[in-house]
Formats: C-alpha cells, structure tokens, sequence
C-alpha cells in the first residue's frame, strides 16, 4: 500500500474513545475552565471566570430565557490550519467523563460522557422513576450504511479495469487476466470510500477452468476458512450478492479464487462511520445540474422536510 493507505494509527486513535474528552466548560458569558484552585461558589454567588467552581452547598445552576433565541451561546476564537489546510478549531464545551452511567436520579434530558467517552443522555423514567439512559450514537462508535449509484470496481476481462488490483501480476494473474487458482489479489477501494467499514456489493465469476469457490475478506487479515462469497462452475457465469469488512490499515478487500477464473466485482452500497463516501456515486449526484448542484446537505434538508409534511403510502 502507498503512505497515504496506512492507517494503522489512524483508525486505531479514533477506536479508542476514553480519555479524549477534558473537563470543564469554555464560552463567552458563563466560563469555568479548569485552573489551579477552586473558587467558592455558595447559591447566590457569581461564577468566576478561568476557575474551577464549587458549589458548596449543591443545587443547580438555571439559565432561562424567555425569547425565541438560543439560551446560551458558547464560542471558541482558536483556530489552526495544518500543512493539509486542514481547519482546527478549538472545542466550544467539554464534559467531564465519568462513570459507567448517568445516575438513576438523574431528571430526563440530563447529559453526561461516561469514562470510555460514549455521550449518554436520560431520555425516560421506569416505573420505579429511576432514570433510563440512552447512547448517543457518533461517528466514533456506529456506522452507517451509504447506498450508491452501483459502480464496477473491477472486471479482470478487461485490462483497464484491473487497475485497482494492487498486487497484480504474471503471479495471480494468467495471461488472460484471470485470477490464478490458490491465489488472493487485494482490490483498492479508496477511489470510493475513505476509511470504510464494510461494503455491499456483488461478485461474479465466468470462463473458469474449473468448479470452484470465492472468498471475499477484508484486506491485511488472514484467509478465513470454510467459507464462500460465491460458488461456481467451469464455463459458467455465476453471481452472488455479498458483504465484507474492509480492510483495517487500508481501504481494500481481499479475493481468493480455488480455481482459476475471472472475476467482477461490483459494490453498491458501503458501511462508514468516521469515514466517508465519495460525493460524485451518491445518489443525489445524478441529475446535479438539473437540481441546482445543490450540496449534499441541503439535499438532505429537504428530503427530511418533505418526509415530516406527508405520510407514507401504507398507513
């Protein structure tokens, strides 16, 4: 794999949730950023400012608002470019991880970060009013599955559809192009999906020599035994719809053919969390021009807007 492929380190940093977010609040009008010493803070007294605050005497402290506007505004002025002209911005509110669990006590609509990181939030009460507690699901610990505009990703018939084989040689591959029986060739996928988890898609075997089978895994981990993505026979064409992780350190899967034979692969859908799928084969992208190029995020407004005026045809 190339430098920019090895993401060994990367996808290992984002995995590991805990310790990431720092205690304290940080904002415009009411600040309690964390400092050497605490500042008393009995009911009724003011909050200082860049101090840790007690409240000696507990309780909770209540912004509220009246007006049709936010209630409170938190802004961070910080922001870094690296050498990618990447844009970093500082953090606007940080909460303190701890626990296992918001409290039982807790009323609903109450917040938290347990100590693996994950944001909690008290969404019901039991009928014994102890608190029910809920995930909020995030990039860092769910996916998504992405439908796409279906894209051919290889097709060792022809030869300019063999470019995403990184290991493509007079080794696994015979004269013709064909997939060697007893050999495994690695298929980059990073022209369609940045940090992928898994794909959907479907693979297709034709002019094999013989009966045989595929394995379709993810890339950089051990050929898993006892298992096919697809059975075929010589002489045939033959499909299956199929889904596989994708590989750990690289956006890549991984095909394994007993016999010798051709092989198609198609991909139709991906999994991503952190990761990304690219604009141009989402489904909104067909027609852009005709919509407006509009982005993908106004796009998504207004299927979501359209969707809570009507109703589905069913009910």
């Amino acid at each position: 794999m190339t430098e920019n492929q090895d993401k060994t380190v990367g996808r290992r940093q984002l995995l590991r949730r805990a310790g990431t977010v720092a205690a304290g609040v940080a904002g415009t009008t009411v600040v309690g950023a964390a400092a050497a010493g605490s500042a008393q803070a009995d009911p009724g007294q003011p909050v200082v400012q860049a101090a840790n605050n007690v409240v000696t005497g507990g309780g909770t402290t209540a912004l509220v608002n009246p007006a049709n506007v936010p209630t409170l505004r938190l802004e961070n002025t910080n922001l870094e470019t690296d050498a990618f002209n990447v844009k970093f911005a500082g953090p606007q509110l940080m909460l303190t991880p701890s626990g296992d669990q918001l409290s039982k006590k807790a009323p609903i609509g109450s917040m938290g970060v347990d100590e693996d990181g994950n944001f909690q939030v008290v969404s019901a009460k039991d009928s014994a009013n102890n608190s029910i507690t809920d995930y909020v699901y995030t990039t860092g610990n769910s996916n998504q599955i992405v439908p796409i505009i279906p894209q051919r990703v290889i097709d060792t018939r022809d030869p300019s559809l063999r470019a995403r084989i990184h290991n493509a040689s007079s080794t696994t591959l015979d004269s013709a192009g064909r997939l060697r029986g007893g050999q495994t060739i690695h298929v980059l996928l990073d022209d369609f999906v940045y940090y992928g988890d898994a794909l959907f898609g479907i693979v297709t075997a034709t002019t094999a020599v013989n009966a045989g089978f595929l394995q379709i895994f993810p890339y950089d981990t051990p050929r898993p035994a006892n298992f096919a993505s697809l059975n075929y026979s010589a002489n045939q064409v033959n499909s299956n719809a199929f889904m596989s992780g994708i590989g750990w350190t690289a956006d890549a899967v991984s095909i394994y053919a007993l016999q010798t034979t051709h092989v198609v692969l198609d991909v139709t859908a991906f999994v991503v969390g952190y990761g990304s799928v690219h604009e141009d084969i989402l489904p909104y992208s067909v027609n852009a021009a005709a919509r407006g190029a509009k982005s993908l995020a106004e796009r998504k407004a207004e299927r979501a807007a359209k969707a809570k005026q009507g109703k589905p045809s069913w009910k």
